[in-house]
């Protein structure tokens, strides 16, 4: 072949290559869009559903446990409602079975230990749809940066409900001290006890489905599921990128816990959930996908 010849094939083979790079780009957006949106849309339907409130449960549980070593941390803490323990139990035994309410029966059926954490956000879940199925809701998160006399009331207050569900009888001792926490803070909130404070850093929150981090996890699935190549290093990608991504959001929810509990007016707390989470959120993604195509995708097999 000579050189005025290979010349000529080069802008043939330029367009050719051309034409395929915009057919697995235009591949690539098809892809990404409708998978994105096959996920968002199909979540928005399984919000309402036990999977979702048992997914919602386990994010608190985590964020609870690590949040508890940095401070006292619970998820669904007795103080903020007093339920009937063979009742709610009985309900929630008649709404796995079908059924719309309990009977006694029921109640001669469950156990009489106090309930679980999972228990009574089951029911507040639970009961919630039933009242108003468009109502969104998830499992309340009690985290304590420092102790004070708020955070004392409110760990009084479930040593009360426990003591009194398992009909223990020293909780009379117990309601005195928490009288007298009570009498504390009411005389600090009216400014009669002179150098007295209420030293408490709280944060309570309620992780809703959105704090679930499920809209980012369906970006980077498809993302990686768009990606032109093989189906095994799509699998790696899914089966590393997902626990990171969860990961990430647990961290996430933590750092926001701990703002919240320092500070009080609210102010950084809200820029940093509303704007700067969201945006490192993003950018965290991107990283994570384009490590993947580097260290992943492109990877050649070791001769």
């Amino acid at each position: 072949m000579t050189e005025n010849q290979e010349v000529a094939v080069k802008p043939e083979e330029k367009a050719k290559e051309s034409k395929e790079n915009r057919k697995r780009i235009f591949l690539f957006v098809t892809v990404f869009v409708l998978t994105t949106l096959v996920s968002l849309t199909s979540y928005r339907y399984l919000i309402p559903t036990r999977l979702n409130d048992w997914y919602l449960f386990q994010a608190a549980c985590h964020t609870a446990w690590v949040l508890d070593r940095i401070g006292h941390c619970e998820v669904e803490s007795e103080h903020y409602s007093r339920l009937d323990v063979e009742s709610t139990r009985a309900a929630l035994l008649a709404w796995k079975e079908g059924r719309e309410s309990a009977d006694e029966a029921d109640k001669a059926r469950v156990s009489k230990e106090a309930l679980t954490a999972w228990e009574r956000w089951s029911w507040r879940a639970i009961t919630s749809r039933q009242q108003n199925p468009k109502r969104v809701n998830g499992p309340r998160v009690y985290f304590v940066l420092r102790q004070g006399i708020s955070s004392q009331i409110n760990m009084l207050s479930d040593t009360i409900n426990q003591k009194e569900n398992s009909l223990d009888n020293n909780s009379e001792e117990s309601g005195e001290e928490l009288e007298k926490l009570n009498a504390e803070l009411a005389a600090l909130r009216n400014q009669q006890n002179e150098g007295v404070e209420d030293k408490s850093l709280i944060f309570p929150f309620i992780l809703v489905p959105e704090c679930g981090a499920i809209e980012i996890m369906a970006i980077f699935v498809a993302a990686i599921l768009a990606f032109p190549t093989l189906w095994r290093k799509r699998m790696i990608g899914l089966v590393a990128g997902i626990p990171i991504m969860y990961g990430v959001n647990i961290f996430r929810l933590t750092v926001l816990a701990i703002i919240g509990a320092v500070d009080q007016s609210r102010v950084w707390f809200n820029f940093a959930h509303e704007y700067l989470w969201q945006a490192v959120y993003i950018i965290f993604v991107v990283a994570v996908w384009l490590v993947w195509v580097e260290y992943v995708v492109k990877r050649r097999p070791s001769s």
